[in-house]
């Protein structure tokens, strides 16, 4: 029995067929058939045996093609799943640890442990309670330069969690660490004193080497972005337009 359930639909179909051949012969060798109408008659009933057989074999065979369908999407389903959870815990190896607290300037380094490089870094932190969020850049590699960050850092407005980030790393290579610090041209204040260094939460935005965007948090949250995080342009006067804000030249009259 086992083993007819293992069968496909069309070796049913060819099983069914070969046995009735075999009783056609058995029937015609004892004279069962034996004239004109008993030929009609049994030959109609393999007509319909028939119809049937091929009926029932196409229908076993649908079943069967339906259920390695569902087998292999099913498995399909599995190894992706497997996959994204392979890359999640491959990008929570971006380790993130503040090196900074309350009444400090902001100071976080930032880790790439993952297996790839990582690029566009954003680093930023929020207090709970406080307004907005402090910004953080990679101090320029020689700091007798006027220049208030690394030249491996570029400006790209971002918004992210309704705030907007605008300056990132351009890239991490795997093993390596880089140290941010509070970008104080636009906020040279520390971060207040009276805050518990609970309620300080940094954090990392940065895009993968397959091009998905990952936002990662000091206390080991690992989220994937659904989209790449809008770029905020700046508005540029139209040609001909005076540009708000500023006095306009008033021309003699010729």
């Amino acid at each position: 029995m086992q083993r007819l359930r293992n069968i496909s639909g069309s070796q049913r179909a060819a099983a069914g067929f070969a046995l009735v051949g075999l009783v056609t012969i058995l029937l015609w060798v004892t004279g069962v058939i034996r004239n004109a109408a008993t030929v009609t008659a049994y030959a109609t009933m393999l007509l319909a045996i028939g119809t049937a057989s091929l009926a029932f074999g196409a229908i076993g065979t649908y079943i069967e093609q339906r259920k390695a369908n569902l087998e292999q999407r099913t498995q399909i389903t599995r190894q992706n799943l497997q996959l994204e959870a392979a890359k999640e815990n491959d990008i929570a190896q971006v380790v993130i640890s503040r090196a900074s607290g309350p009444g400090e300037f902001l100071k976080v380094d930032v880790t790439n442990n993952s297996s790839r490089v990582i690029r566009s870094v954003y680093v930023w932190a929020t207090v709970r309670g406080v307004t907005g969020h402090y910004l953080a850049v990679v101090p320029p590699e020689d700091p007798f330069t006027k220049t208030f960050a690394s030249r491996r850092m570029q400006h790209v407005r971002r918004t992210i969690d309704d705030e907007i980030v605008e300056w990132s790393y351009r890239s991490l290579q795997p093993g390596t660490s880089r140290t941010f610090e509070q970008f104080k041209v636009t906020n040279p204040e520390a971060i207040p004193s009276s805050v518990t260094d609970e309620s300080i939460r940094a954090n990392v935005m940065f895009v993968a080497f397959e091009g998905s965007w990952w936002k990662c948090s000091e206390d080991g949250t690992v989220e994937k972005l659904l989209e790449e995080p809008p770029e905020v342009r700046e508005q540029q006067p139209i040609e001909g337009r005076p540009i708000p804000g500023l006095p306009q030249l008033q021309l003699p009259e010729v």
